[in-house]
């Protein structure tokens, strides 16, 4: 356990990613990716508060455009960890079309799995790093698989492994990530345009299990007291 990584964090910061008005990826069924983060949010959330970590929700509302503010409120909160919840999608070439109750949609089942984000510009790395690889070790304990498409971005960026076993890649310019003074990690907690896994995302079970290894995993790299 890497315990006193993380001096005092007072308050964990989940941030719901994306926002009404740009709601992230289409879902393989049609659901916004915003709906399945601020679904997956209040789960963990509510578990972590239920070991009595002071928790701040930010971007809930669906309101927060400018991801500048999201890091800015954390701190304004006292936050000691910021964690942004996010869902998957794939590139275009790998989409495929099909119709889901006469809605003309897209999925693909050529990727599925977790995958974690850490930024180099943020001014606590390492600790970034250590609870980012922490989160993914448990969710892998948890029977998860690591996505692996994110080696090369559709903007043609490299995504480098930060830590390859546990799903954690480095993505510098991450705002939220970069912007924050405090350790941060951004989750992908599955590939909602696979139509398999998006069945498990949009389920408690699947949920509470996230929410149980994202748990286990700050516990591991001190945030919060040791599962």
């Amino acid at each position: 356990m890497l315990a006193g990584l993380i001096a005092a964090a007072t308050v964990v910061a989940i941030d719901v990613g994306h926002y009404l008005e740009r709601p992230g990826a289409i879902s393989a069924y049609g659901v916004t990716e915003f709906e399945y983060n601020h679904a997956l949010a209040a789960v963990l959330a509510a578990r972590l508060a239920s070991d009595g970590a002071p928790v701040r929700l930010i971007g809930q509302r669906g309101e927060m455009a400018d991801l500048w503010a999201r890091p800015a409120q954390a701190e304004t909160a006292g936050a000691g960890f910021f964690l942004s919840i996010h869902h998957d999608s794939v590139k275009e070439e790998y989409l495929q079309a099909w119709t889901w109750n006469g809605r003309a949609l897209r999925h693909s089942e050529q990727f599925a799995g977790f995958s974690l984000f850490v930024s180099r510009l943020n001014p606590r790395l390492a600790e970034s790093l250590a609870c980012a690889s922490a989160i993914g070790a448990e969710l892998r304990q948890a029977g998860l698989s690591v996505a692996t498409h994110h080696g090369l971005s559709s903007e043609g960026v490299a995504r480098p492994w930060a830590d390859e076993t546990n799903g954690v890649y480095y993505y510098d310019n991450l705002v939220v990530l970069k912007a924050a003074s405090v350790p941060a990690v951004l989750l992908e907690a599955g590939v909602i345009v696979n139509r398999e896994e998006e069945r498990a995302l949009a389920g408690a079970a699947r949920r509470a299990l996230t929410a149980e290894a994202v748990r286990r995993g700050l516990g591991r790299c001190g945030v919060m007291a040791a599962p």
